[in-house]
Order: structure tokens, then C-alpha cells, then sequence
């Protein structure tokens, strides 16, 4: 009769280590077996309750997890500060590649349109590569 309880504490127990909604319902669903064993003194009737509440109980915090859970934002340029800042351009490496001055020290740049500038001395950050920044040439 008071496994039931032991087992819901030992589960809880483990859910605050592993932090998981689903380990609180499981401990949830035994301690209600307790009560029920507690109430009616039948093996069948706990573990019949057990089964019941965690079923319920998962299926309720699966639906909860997927109406509360955040959206992915598939585009993590949405949260860069660095995009839209200015550079200071070093040198022209070769082809569209510079070497740019920013946040006090030397990064490699990729150029989008190194063609129309002429002698840039400054660029805007429109995103990255890896540690390479995608620029725009003023």
C-alpha cells in the first residue's frame, strides 16, 4: 500500500534531476494508485489506476507541451546584432573576399557586390557564413 507512495516520491525525485513534465505525471499517476489502494485495498484496481492516470496524463501534457512550445525561427539572422552594422575594410584579399575591421579585430568578408564599388572603405553586415561575413559594399 505505501509502495505506491515510495514510488511516486522516488519518481518525483528523479523528475527534479531530469526536469521533464512526463516524470511528474508518471509520479502523479502513482500516487493516485495509492490513494486507490488506500480506498479499496485491490492490486488490480491500483495498478488499473496507474495506468489510467499516467495514459490521461501524458496524452494531456503532450498536447500541452505542442500549444505552449514557441515556434522555431528558422532564420537565426533575426536575432543577430551584428547584421546591419558597419565595417571598416582593410584590404582586398582577391575576388569578392576582403579583410574588414570590426569589434577590434580582423575578420575575413565575403562581398555580394563587389563589382559595383570601386574603392570601398566602408561595408554593412547582411549576415554570415560560418566566421566569415557576408557584406555590402558602400
Amino acid at each position: 500500500m505505501t509502495y505506491w507512495f515510495i514510488a511516486a516520491a522516488l519518481v518525483l525525485i528523479l523528475e527534479l534531476f531530469v526536469s521533464t513534465i512526463y516524470l511528474l505525471v508518471v509520479s502523479a499517476a502513482l500516487f493516485g494508485a495509492g490513494l486507490a489502494a488506500l480506498l479499496f485495498n485491490n492490486l488490480t484496481v491500483s495498478i488499473i489506476t496507474a495506468a489510467v492516470l499516467a495514459s490521461v496524463g501524458i496524452a494531456w501534457a503532450n498536447r500541452w507541451i505542442k500549444r505552449h512550445r514557441r515556434p522555431d525561427n528558422g532564420d537565426a539572422s533575426l536575432n543577430d546584432l551584428d547584421i546591419g552594422q558597419t565595417v571598416h575594410i582593410t584590404r582586398h584579399l582577391h575576388g569578392n573576399m576582403y579583410e574588414v575591421h570590426y569589434r577590434g579585430s580582423i575578420w575575413q568578408a565575403e562581398a555580394a557586390n563587389a563589382q559595383t564599388a570601386s574603392q570601398p572603405q566602408t561595408a554593412v553586415i547582411t549576415g554570415k557564413n560560418g566566421n566569415i561575413l557576408l557584406i555590402n559594399l558602400h
